[in-house]
């Protein structure tokens, strides 16, 4: 009895251990993903703003601040993250594999799908088609991604952008569904690197 306490002892803490080391990965990945979400973020919203002429010396000020602020937060909560992950035990080359093969897989079909899209959308001579689709697309990749990283807010974001894809599709037309789609987006995806810098920022505490 004894002896089997203390395998059951020892597994509960081998559990835990492996339950702060994803955690610790999961702050420097969040990170990462805040990263690269900011700046496609930065890319659609220049899109959008670019295309009805609404950068000034004042607004493009803010627009790169803005940028420059979460790319910075970004590469910070990475930073924070590969030093928590070095107070623990390294993640299992298994569970690690598993989440880039699930991760490459969603982007590889994302990627395939987007091209599909916007192919059809230039063969019936509407390529503004394949902007709103790109961005249906890229929001509901979100869905998946939320469950393989555990981050339930990646598919509010993801959700949202597609809803506003498609309310943007049934009100607008050529140039104007362009503009509308492309800036509801950049907005939305700073605001899911918003969301992922504050997830962090709440792991991070949870292991200090």
């Amino acid at each position: 009895m004894v002896g089997g306490g203390a395998a059951v002892g020892m597994d509960n803490s081998k559990k835990d251990d492996e339950g702060l080391s994803l955690r610790a990965e999961a702050v420097a990945g969040a990170g990462r993903g805040a990263l690269i979400v900011s700046m496609f973020g930065a890319g659609w919203l220049g899109w959008g703003l670019g295309l009805v002429g609404a950068f000034n010396v004042v607004s493009g000020s803010v627009f790169g601040f803005v940028a420059l602020f979460l790319w910075v937060c970004s590469i910070y909560t990475i930073r924070k993250g590969r030093l928590l992950a070095k107070q623990y035990p390294s993640v299992p080359a298994a569970i690690r594999r598993a989440v880039i093969r699930s991760f490459l897989l969603i982007v590889l079909i994302e990627v395939l799908v987007i091209a599909l899209g916007f192919l059809l959308a230039n063969w019936i001579h509407h390529p503004e088609l394949g902007v709103v689709w790109c961005a249906m697309v890229v929001g509901l990749h979100f869905v998946p991604l939320a469950k393989i990283f555990r981050a339930p807010t990646l598919r509010v974001f993801g959700i949202l952008i597609a809803i506003w894809s498609a309310v943007c599709w049934a009100l607008f037309r050529s140039n104007a569904l362009v503009i509308a789609t492309t800036t509801g987006t950049g907005i939305l995806l700073w605001g899911t690197a918003v969301s992922s810098l504050l997830r962090a920022r709440s792991m991070a505490q949870s292991l200090s």
